[in-house]
């Protein structure tokens, strides 16, 4: 008799095996293979997984895009370096405008418009 495996996240569901979507920073990964909880939906991959979704995020630039950046004066104002790799990214160009606002208490977003 096989014994079901209870998911660690919600410990009431259990794990049943299915395909999964990925995705990084709104980008597709592609479906993998996993364990999904029949409760919470929590999802949890194996390492062979893992590694396939890694190799897909550096080949499509998604890899190692999020940075710690720190807050700098600029005159009155703060300011917030943008990464060389975001801007690629991003396709954002000096001189371009961006949408900035808050989203929440800890949270800047910025849009390219």
């Amino acid at each position: 008799m096989v014994k079901m495996k209870i998911c660690p996240m919600c410990e009431k569901g259990t794990l049943k095996k299915g395909k999964v979507e990925e995705e990084m920073f709104g980008v597709s990964l592609g479906k993998y293979d996993a364990e999904v909880c029949d409760e919470c939906g929590e999802s949890f991959f194996g390492e062979a997984e893992m590694k396939k979704m890694e190799a897909k995020a550096k080949e499509l630039g998604v890899w190692g895009l999020a940075k710690s950046i720190k807050v700098v004066k600029s005159g009155n104002s703060l300011s917030v370096r943008i990464p060389a790799k975001i801007a690629k990214f991003l396709d954002l160009k000096e001189g371009e405008n961006v949408f900035l606002y808050p989203d929440g208490k800890n949270k800047i977003v910025v849009e390219v418009t």
